[in-house]
């Protein structure tokens, strides 16, 4: 897992769990009527606004974005390089059996084995981007859906309990049950919302933005190596994607 994000998960709950501990009753704090309300209101929600397969999808990205993380750049770079490297020592229809890539690059790699145009290359290589773009915005949305819709159906439940609160003046014992359903309902729906939801969306899109970048070096690279460009020009090309730290730390690594 992310060490950041399980480190913030942890300090999150834990501080939750504090603050609550500290009280006289910390039992008070989980009221079955406010979890009804605000969870089963947020799924309900988000299951009538999203196709069902989008919500599965967006879960299971989400997992795939806390417990693994994207190869290095430079990595991809001096992996690039050395195809390229390969492909202008042994020819590239000698290539393919050196390949040891998967996905996105071996799919370019192929195309530029099978002697496909550039056009052709970078047609299909970009409508995939579009594609993995695509689906990563679905998921960001239906998190800031989530967001979005927990601390409105806390409010929701905030508004139930005022409703049973007047109309148990007369009788002292339900006000207690009363007041704990407006008030719980507002906190879950804030704690979803603030401590999950909205971190994970972001945590998606910066590892959208990380995993299209990429893509981006992985066309240029291919388009490269069909093009028979020199491996230290193509390696200058891919350098521009680097942060300047990165390049410095690679001419370093080299030397």
């Amino acid at each position: 897992m992310d060490r950041g994000s399980f480190l913030g998960v942890l300090l999150g709950v834990l501080l939750l769990a504090v603050a609550i501990g500290l009280g006289p009753n910390p039992r008070i704090f989980f009221h079955p009527a406010s979890t009804i309300v605000v969870v089963g209101g947020v799924i309900a929600a988000t299951m009538i606004r999203f196709p069902l397969e989008h919500v599965s999808y967006a879960f299971s990205i989400a997992s795939r974005a806390f417990f693994t993380r994207p190869p290095g750049t430079q990595a991809l770079v001096a992996q690039i390089v050395g195809l390229s490297q390969r492909a202008r020592r042994e020819g590239l229809l000698n290539m393919e059996k050196a390949m040891d890539v998967e996905g996105f690059l071996a799919k370019g790699l192929r195309m530029v084995v099978d002697q496909s145009t550039r056009e052709h290359i970078h047609a299909v290589l970009a409508a995939e981007l579009r594609s993995t773009q695509d689906r990563h915005l679905q998921g960001q949305e239906i998190f800031r859906f989530i967001a979005l819709s927990a601390p409105s159906f806390g409010m929701v439940g905030t508004l139930i309990g005022m409703v049973q609160l007047f109309a148990s003046i007369k009788d002292p014992s339900n006000i207690g049950g009363a007041m704990a359903l407006s008030l719980l309902s507002t906190l879950y729906g804030a704690v979803i919302a603030y401590l999950l939801a909205i971190p994970i969306a972001g945590k998606l899109e910066l590892r959208s933005k990380e995993e299209l970048q990429l893509k981006h070096i992985m066309l240029e690279g291919v388009l490269g190596i069909q093009a028979e460009m020199h491996p230290a020009a193509l390696e200058a090309q891919l350098n521009a994607f680097l942060a300047p730290r990165e390049r410095g730390a690679d001419r370093r690594a080299r030397g």
